[in-house]
C-alpha cells in the first residue's frame, strides 16, 4: 500500500472539493457529477476531520451500498491516514452488526442466518412447494416491499378492496372458484354461440363482458391472496430456523432504534457520511434520521443522474426529502461540476441526453459538467451497421485500429444493457484472438471443471434418485479426463438407443454386451470403482463429499502442477463450489439431492454466480452498464442502441406490489378527475422506466475519458429496429438514409459492410466440417495420439476438398512439421515464466503468518494464502483455535475496559461464552489462561492505550499487515510503548519466528503512530511458565527476562522482505512443493498435491 499525505492531496483539489471537505459541523449535501472526484472528496474529508480537526476516527461512520465500494473507500482513507483504521460499512452489514449486538432485545437468535434474495427464493421454493418462477417473484416482491416500508398488513387492506370487487359480482365467496371455472369455460366457448336476433346478441355479449370482468377480478384477487398467504408462511418458517432476509436487517434495526432510542449509537458515531445517497431506499433514509438524532453532522453524496437501482427499491425523492429534513440552505449544498474524467464533447453529449429527464421548468437544475483542463476532445462517434453480427464485427475492427495506434486493451470497455447482448462481441473477440475479460459473468456452472465435479454429484445422487441428468453426467465424466475412444463412445450410444436403457444400467448390468475395446473396459471399470467408493460416502455433508469428489476424480491435483492463469482460475472455481455447498448447508440443510435441486434452481433463476477470473493486466473489458458504474476507461463502446434493446422496457416479472400502495402513483388514485387509472398508471410506469433507463445510458456515456463510440444495427435477429430514442435525444436525426455525417459534437458512420454474413455458409459439407472440428477438439484431451491425428487429417481433407497422400506430405515436409524444437522452446519459456500471471504489489499483501507458511512450503502458501483452498482436516484444530480466539476476545474487552477485579474478568468470560461463535468452547480450559493473565497483568491494565490495533506498513516495495493484541504506555513516559501479543498454545515460537513477528509489529505501529516509540515487546505466553519480554537497548531488542535467551534478530524484517520477493517470483514462475516429507505428512493440503 502506497501512502500519501493529506496536505499533498489537498493541494491538488478544486475549490468546491475543498469547500465540501472543510464543512464538517452541520448537515451537507454534495451533488457529485460523474467523474468529479466523489470518492477522493469523501476520503479526504474523513482524513481532514481526523488529521486537522482531531476527531477520533472511531466516531466517524461512512455507509455505502456494496462491499467493493466500502473496501475501496476504506483503503483510500487509510492511505491518507497512514494506515489508521476507519469505519466504512454497507448498510446491511451495519444493521446486521447492530442487531447481533442487541439480539435479545431484537427478539432474534444471536447466530441468526442472513438470506440474500436468491436464498429467500430457494427457501420459498423448497418450503412452500412453489415453482421456481413463482418463488423468484415472491422473494423479489417481499424484499422490495420491505425496502419501501409496505407491510403485509397494507397488502391485506388492499386485498379487501379486491375482495369487494369480486363480491359485487358474486356475494357467495364459497362459489367463486366454481363460478370462475364456469366463466372461463363459457368465455372460451362463446364463439360457438348462435344469436337469434340483435337483442339476443347484445344480451349475450353483455354476459360475455361479465364473464371477463369476473375472471379478471377473481384472478387479481387470487394472485394477491396467494402471495399474502405465501409471505406469511415464509416469515413463519424463516423465523423457525432463525433467519433474517436483507429487508429484515433494515427494518429490525429501525425498530430497535425506535423502541430503545438512539443515545448509544449517537454517542458512538458523531459524524455520518453516506455515499451514493441517491440509491437509498425509504427504510434506509429513516435509519439515517435515527443516526443523526443527536448530532446533525451528516454529509450525503449523491448524483440524481445516476439513480439506476430503482428496481432494488431506491427511494427516488430522497434528495429533496433530505433537503427538507435537515433544512438545508444554499451554503449547505456543494455541487462538484468539474470532471476529472471525460472531455467536454463527451460531457455535452451526455448532458443533452440526461437533461431530457428534467421538465422545462427544472432544466436549469441539470448541471453541465466541464473538463478540469477544459479539453474539448474528439467527437462522439455513432456507428450503425447492417445487423447485430456486423455490429460486433465493427466493434472488434475499431478496437484493433485503436490497439494499432497504441491504446492498451485494458483502456477499452464494451458496455451492454444485458449479458445476452454482450455474447456476440465476446464471440467476435474470441474469433480474432483479442484478449478480453468479462466482469460479473454468470457462467460458473458451465465451467469445465465445475461441470465435471457436478457430474460426479449427479451420478452419486442418481444411483438412488434416477433422473435424466444421470446419463448426461456419465457422458460428461467419460469425455473429460477419462475419455473413451470415439469408437467406444459410438458403440455405447448405439446400444443405448437400441435397448432403451440408461447409461448407468448399460455399464453396470450389460457391459459385456457393449463390444468395447480392452482400454474402454478398463476405463469404465476404473470409473465405476471411484463412483462406488464415493457412493459409500454419500452421507457426508455435501461440502465434505465435494472434497472427496475432487480427490477421486483427480480434479484437486489436475490444476496444481501447471502454473497458468487458467489453472489457478480452475482451482478458484473448485473452491467456490465448495463454499457454495458450505453456505447451502448453513441455510438449507446438508442433503445431496436438495443441493442438486438448489443448483438447478440457481440456473433457472439466473442466479448462476460469476466464475473466478484472475484479472488480466491488459485485456479489453466487457460488462453490463450496471457493472460499469464507478469505473472509467479511455475508450468506451456503448452497444445495442436500438429500439427495444436500449431502453429496455421489458425484462423479468415486476414485483407484485399494487400501484395503489406505491408513492409514485398515489396522486393518480387521489385525483378523482382521472377516470382510467389503469391507463394512467401504465403511462406513469413507462415514464419512470424510461427515466431510469436514460440515467443508465448517462452512466454508460460518462464512463469514457477520451473516446466514445455508440453502436447500433438496423436488424437484430432479422428484425428491423428503429434507432433508440436515446441517440435521438442527443441529436441523431434519421441519418441511416444518408452517408457519413458530422453534426456538432457527433460524427455518424454508416457501416454497410456485410463481412460476417458473407462468411456464413450452410451446407452438408460445412456441417460435416463443424462436427469433425468438434470431435478433433474433444479428442485433444483424450491422450489417444492416433485418434487425434486421424481427426486432424480428416478435417484437413474436408477443408481442402480432397484427400492427398498424407504419408507423402509428411515425408516431404517433415522438417517444417517436426514440432520438437517448438515444444522445447515453449516448455523452456514456461519454466522461465510466461504463464500469464503477473505479481501486483498493490493488490497483494503479506503478514507474519503468511511468510511463515511460505517458509514451511511454497505450494502450501499458494493453496492456503492465495487460493484459500478448503481441506479435509480444516477442522482438526478447531477446538484449540476457538479457545484461543475466545481468550483473545475476552481479553480485548477486559483490557479496553481497564477492569480492576478478577470478578469482572469472569463476567466478561461468561458473556462472551454465550455468543454464537463460541458455543461449545471449553470455557474451563480457557479460564486457566485467563487466570494466568490476571496474575501477570492485574497491575498493568491501567497502562493500556489501545487493543486489537490493525496496521499496514510499506517495506521494501511490499505491504505488510497485522493485528497487535495490545499496546500499553510505559509508566512514567509520554510516548514510549509496549506491544503485547497473546499466545494461548503450549509451544513456544523459536528465535526466528518471534523476531519476525515482534519486529514487524514494532515497524507497523511506529508507521501508523509515528508519535510513539516502541520500547518493549512482549509475547504473553499464557500456556507457558513465563512470558518473553524484550527491551530496546542501544537500538536492539534484548531479552529482559533471561540472560541466556538471545535478543531479537535485527535482520528479521529484511529477511521477510527477501521472502516476499521470493513469493513475487514464484507467483509468476510457480510455487514448488517442499521436499521435507515430514512437512507434507502434517499438511492438510495433500489432497491437492499428490505425487
Amino acid at each position: 500500500m502506497v501512502y500519501i499525505t493529506l496536505d499533498s492531496l489537498l493541494s491538488t483539489l478544486k475549490p468546491r472539493q475543498l469547500e465540501a471537505i472543510k464543512h464538517t459541523q452541520s448537515p451537507q449535501l454534495i451533488l457529485a457529477g460523474a467523474g468529479t472526484g466523489k470518492t477522493t472528496t469523501i476520503t479526504a474529508k474523513i482524513a481532514y476531520m481526523v488529521e486537522k480537526e482531531g476527531i477520533d476516527p472511531s466516531q466517524i461512520l461512512a455507509l455505502t451500498f456494496s462491499k467493493e465500494a466500502a473496501r475501496n473507500m476504506r483503503e483510500k482513507a487509510e492511505k491518507l491516514l497512514q494506515g489508521k483504521e476507519v469505519i466504512v460499512k454497507t448498510f446491511h452489514s451495519f444493521c446486521a452488526e447492530l442487531i447481533k449486538n442487541h439480539a435479545e432485545r431484537c427478539k432474534v437468535p444471536g447466530d441468526f442466518k442472513i438470506f440474500e434474495e436468491m436464498d429467500s427464493a430457494i427457501f420459498i421454493f423448497r418450503e412452500l412447494k412453489t415453482d421456481a418462477r413463482t418463488a423468484s417473484l415472491y422473494a423479489n416482491t417481499i424484499g422490495k416491499a420491505k425496502d419501501l416500508n409496505i407491510s403485509i398488513d397494507k397488502f391485506k387492506e388492499f386485498l379487501k378492496t379486491l375482495n369487494k370487487q369480486v363480491q359485487d359480482i358474486e356475494k357467495d365467496e364459497a362459489t367463486w372458484k366454481e363460478r370462475y371455472l364456469e366463466s372461463k369455460f363459457k368465455l372460451n366457448t362463446f364463439h360457438l354461440q348462435e344469436f337469434k336476433d340483435k337483442e339476443d346478441k347484445k344480451s349475450k355479449q353483455a354476459e360475455k363482458k361479465r364473464y371477463s370482468e369476473f375472471i379478471d377480478f377473481y384472478e387479481e384477487y387470487l394472485k394477491y391472496s396467494n402471495f399474502i398467504s405465501a409471505w406469511e408462511k415464509y416469515e413463519e418458517k424463516k423465523s423457525a430456523i432463525g433467519a433474517l432476509d436483507y429487508g429484515d436487517l433494515n427494518k429490525i434495526a429501525l425498530w430497535y432504534l425506535d423502541v430503545y432510542g438512539t443515545q448509544e449509537l449517537n454517542n458512538t458515531f458523531r459524524y455520518i457520511i453516506i455515499d451514493e445517497f441517491q440509491d437509498t431506499n425509504y427504510v434506509q433514509f429513516e435509519l439515517i434520521k435515527k443516526l443523526t438524532a443527536a448530532n446533525k453532522n451528516i454529509t450525503v453524496v449523491a448524483d440524481p443522474n445516476q439513480t439506476i437501482y430503482a428496481f432494488r427499491g431506491a427511494y427516488t425523492n430522497n434528495i429533496e426529502e433530505f433537503k427538507k429534513q435537515f433544512s438545508l440552505s444554499d451554503k449547505d449544498i456543494v455541487s462538484l461540476d468539474v470532471s476529472f474524467r471525460s472531455t467536454n464533447k463527451i460531457l455535452r453529449v451526455a448532458h443533452a441526453l440526461i437533461e431530457k429527464n428534467y421538465g422545462e421548468e427544472k432544466r436549469q437544475e441539470c448541471l453541465l459538467l466541464k473538463n478540469h483542463k477544459d479539453t474539448e476532445g474528439e467527437n462522439v462517434n455513432i456507428i450503425e451497421t447492417e445487423d447485430d453480427n456486423e455490429e460486433a464485427r465493427a466493434i472488434v475492427e475499431k478496437s484493433e485500429d485503436l490497439l494499432a495506434k497504441g491504446i492498451l486493451p485494458k483502456d477499452i470497455a464494451v458496455l451492454y444493457r444485458t449479458h445476452a447482448q454482450g455474447r456476440k462481441v465476446r464471440q467476435a473477440l474470441e474469433n480474432r484472438g483479442l484478449p478480453f475479460r468479462v466482469k460479473d459473468d454468470t457462467d460458473f456452472l458451465k465451467q469445465p471443471e465445475i461441470k465435471t465435479a457436478l457430474a460426479y454429484l449427479y451420478i452419486i445422487n442418481n444411483i438412488s434418485h434416477p433422473t435424466a441428468r444421470g446419463t448426461e453426467a456419465w457422458w460428461r465424466i467419460f469425455h473429460y479426463n477419462n475419455a473413451l475412444s470415439q469408437e467406444d463412445s459410438i458403440k455405447i450410444g448405439e446400444y443405448l438407443k437400441k435397448k432403451w436403457v440408461s447409461f448407468q444400467e448399460a455399464i453396470y448390468h450389460h457391459i459385456g454386451e457393449l463390444g468395447l475395446s480392452k482400454s474402454g473396459l478398463e476405463t469404465i471399470n476404473n470409473v465405476k470403482k471411484r463412483i462406488d467408493l464415493l457412493c459409500s460416502k454419500k452421507n457426508l455433508d455435501v461440502s465434505d463429499l465435494i472434497l472427496e469428489v475432487y480427490d477421486q476424480s483427480g480434479l484437486s491435483r489436475q490444476f496444481v502442477h501447471t502454473d497458468t492463469k487458467r489453472s489457478r482460475e480452475a482451482l478458484l472455481n473448485l473452491r467456490q463450489l465448495h463454499e457454495l455447498a458450505s453456505n447451502f448447508e448453513e441455510l438449507h440443510g446438508k442433503d445431496l439431492s436438495l443441493f442438486i435441486d438448489y443448483l438447478e434452481i440457481l440456473d433457472e433463476m439466473d442466479g448462476n454466480p460469476s466464475p473466478a477470473r484472475i484479472a488480466d493486466e491488459d485485456a479489453i473489458n466487457l460488462m453490463t452498464i450496471h457493472s460499469a458504474k464507478g469505473l472509467e476507461f479511455k475508450v468506451v463502446f456503448v452497444t445495442n442502441l436500438a429500439r427495444d434493446k436500449f431502453p429496455l422496457y421489458r425484462g423479468g416479472a415486476e414485483p407484485l406490489i399494487p400501484p395503489e400502495l406505491m408513492e409514485q402513483y398515489r396522486d393518480i388514485f387521489e385525483d378523482v378527475s382521472i377516470k382510467d387509472t389503469e391507463k394512467a398508471v401504465r403511462e406513469r410506469k413507462k415514464e419512470i422506466k424510461k427515466e431510469e433507463e436514460r440515467r443508465l445510458a448517462y452512466v454508460a456515456l460518462t464512463r469514457a475519458k477520451e473516446q466514445l463510440f455508440l453502436t447500433l444495427a438496423i436488424k437484430y435477429a432479422d428484425d428491423e429496429r428503429e434507432p433508440s430514442e436515446f441517440i435521438q435525444d442527443i441529436g441523431y436525426d434519421n441519418w441511416r438514409a444518408g452517408g457519413n455525417i458530422i453534426a456538432g459534437d457527433l460524427s455518424y458512420f454508416r457501416d454497410t459492410d456485410t463481412k460476417v454474413r458473407e462468411m456464413v455458409k450452410d451446407s452438408a459439407l460445412e456441417r460435416e466440417k463443424a462436427m469433425r472440428k468438434r470431435l478433433l477438439i474433444e479428442s485433444l484431451d483424450s491422450g489417444d495420439f492416433t485418434e487425434i491425428m486421424k481427426n486432424t487429417l480428416l478435417y484437413q481433407a474436408l477443408k481442402v476438398g480432397e484427400a492427398p497422400d498424407f504419408k507423402d506430405v509428411f515425408n516431404s515436409n517433415w522438417e517444417k512439421i517436426d514440432p520438437a524444437q517448438d515444444a522445447e522452446n515453449i516448455l523452456s519459456k514456461i519454466k522461465e515464466n510466461k504463464n500469464g500471471l503477473k505479481f501486483n504489489p498493490v493488490t497483494m499483501t503479506f503478514s507474519y503468518s503468511s511468510i511463515s507458511t511460505y517458509e514451511n512450503c511454497p505450494r502450501q502458501y499458494e493453496l492456503k494464502e492465495l487460493l484459500r483452498m478448503p481441506t479435509r482436516d480444516s477442522e482438526d484444530s478447531t477446538g484449540a483455535m476457538n479457545r484461543g480466539t475466545f481468550v483473545h476476545k475476552v481479553l480485548e474487552i477486559a483490557v479496553s475496559e481497564k477492569i480492576t477485579t478478577k470478578g469482572r474478568l469472569y463476567e466478561i468470560r461468561d458473556t462472551v461464552a454465550k455468543e454464537p461463535d463460541f458455543r461449545g468452547v471449553d470455557v474451563e480450559a480457557a479460564t486457566g489462561a485467563l487466570d494466568v493473565f490476571w496474575e501477570r497483568n492485574k497491575n498493568r491494565i491501567a497502562n493500556n492505550l489501545m487493543v486489537e490495533q490493525r496496521f499496514a506498513v510499506p517495506l521494501g516495495g511490499f505491504t505488510f499487515k497485522g493485528f497487535i493484541d495490545r499496546v500499553d504506555l510505559m509508566p512514567g513516559t509520554k510516548n514510549e510503548i509496549e506491544l503485547i501479543d497473546y499466545k494461548t498454545g503450549k509451544s513456544e515460537p523459536g528465535p526466528d519466528a518471534r523476531s519476525k513477528q515482534l519486529l514487524l509489529y514494532a515497524r507497523g505501529i511506529e508507521h501508523v503512530y509515528p508519535q510513539y516509540k516502541v520500547k518493549r515487546l512482549t509475547l504473553e505466553q499464557l500456556g507457558l511458565p513465563n512470558p518473553r519480554t524484550f527491551e530496546l537497548i542501544d537500538g536492539k531488542f534484548e531479552s529482559a527476562g533471561s540472560s541466556r535467551m538471545e535478543g531479537l534478530d535485527g535482520k528479521a524484517v529484511e529477511d521477510m522482505i527477501k521472502i516476499a520477493k521470493s513469493i513475487a517470483h514464484d507467483y509468476e514462475h510457480g510455487f514448488e512443493r517442499t521436499k521435507d516429507e515430514k512437512v507434507c505428512g502434517e499438511c492438510g493440503y495433500g489432497l491437492y498435491c499428490g505425487d
